[in-house]
């Protein structure tokens, strides 16, 4: 379909095939629309609503796109889709580190800030991990630790093609959408916080679509009732949980966990280093009882997730262990370690 036509079709308000979505992306990856129809389509898609089965269509020629990397299908990926403003600390990241002391394969996809002060890739660096190994270093860290972080500008390098448009237009779109739905390890268990609860079925369409085995789609309120790409401790967690081509929907609260329920004014991060520090502390045992409860809901839904814990209350378990035998703190470290030593590796063989 031609640009013309194409931005005709969604000025009327109609949903494009799944076929029909797939050729799009496609024209706008090989920059075969000019960047203002291109601009024109994303702003339409975003004014319209992002169909299910639009979703799939772009899912499909984005994962076509993606720099292969080899890990285990079981691995669990945890993130959120970014955009609710509330300020919190990298929760998601330092419940990855806890799920990761309890022994849970973690291959995270995720990037640099977009709409917060620091996003994943930040507080890592922060961290001293390395985010920028390449995909055959990552592969072996993978094997050496059972963790991989996959900087998303590094498996996903057609994204350039639109950053310049998605930059000048200022709004989310369709990319922002399936960013963490393109984990390009293509893992078949994920953990993932929405901050728009209307995004939690097309999310789960598209995992179906993709083979997920077992994926916890999670939007959190706080104590006013504000939205949060988190299972949360400051109120409700409305779940759309997707088992075996299943769909389940629950609502829990975090007393259901014998966890404390918190203003989410005690979750507030800052820049990296603040949140590297409060993810240290967590880990360590001296942070605040609110930072280290939200960091083990989310460990503990990654850990069920997974498959090693039969039920959220099970996560919780190997989650609090975990950290009270500072297992999650002696693996983050080697972890570093081994990403460290890899880094520098790769750096002697480049000289």
């Amino acid at each position: 379909m031609r640009q013309q036509e194409l931005i005709q079709k969604l000025l009327a308000g109609a949903d494009l095939s799944a076929q029909e979505m797939e050729a799009c992306i496609d024209s706008i990856m090989e920059n075969r629309f000019t960047d203002a129809g291109t601009g024109a389509i994303l702003a339409l898609l975003q004014k319209k609503g992002v169909t299910p089965t639009e979703a799939i269509g772009a899912y499909e020629n984005l994962m076509t796109r993606v720099t292969p990397i080899t890990l285990p299908a079981h691995a669990v990926d945890t993130c959120g889709t970014g955009g609710d403003h509330r300020g919190t600390f990298n929760i998601s990241t330092a419940a990855a580190f806890i799920a990761a002391g309890a022994g849970v394969p973690i291959a995270k996809h995720g990037n640099r800030s977009i709409t917060s002060k620091c996003g994943s890739a930040d507080v890592l660096e922060a961290l001293g991990y390395r985010v920028d190994l390449p995909a055959s270093a990552t592969e072996e860290q993978f094997r050496e630790t059972g963790f991989a972080f996959l900087f998303a500008p590094l498996y996903h390098p057609s994204m350039k093609a639109v950053a310049s448009i998605r930059r000048e237009l200022g709004i989310r779109t369709l990319f922002n959408l399936l960013g963490p739905l393109i984990n390009p390890a293509k893992v078949k268990r994920q953990f993932i916080g929405v901050f728009d609860p209307s995004v939690m079925e097309l999310y789960a369409d598209v995992l179906i679509h993709a083979g997920c085995q077992h994926a916890m789609i999670v939007h959190g309120k706080t104590e006013h009732g504000d939205g949060l790409d988190e299972a949360s401790v400051s109120g409700p967690t409305t779940i759309i949980e997707l088992f075996e081509g299943r769909l389940c929907h629950h609502t829990v609260n975090p007393e259901d966990f014998g966890l404390n329920r918190w203003s989410i004014d005690e979750l507030a991060g800052g820049d990296a280093e603040t949140n590297a520090q409060i993810i240290r502390q967590i880990l360590d045992g001296s942070a605040t009882q609110a930072q280290i409860d939200a960091a083990l809901f989310a460990s503990a839904i990654t850990c069920y997730v997974s498959g090693m814990g039969s039920c959220i209350d099970e996560g919780m378990s190997m989650s609090k262990e975990s950290l009270e035998s500072l297992a999650a703190m002696e693996n983050m470290n080697r972890i570093i370690e081994v990403n460290n030593r890899l880094a520098e590796e790769c750096n002697t063989h480049e000289g």
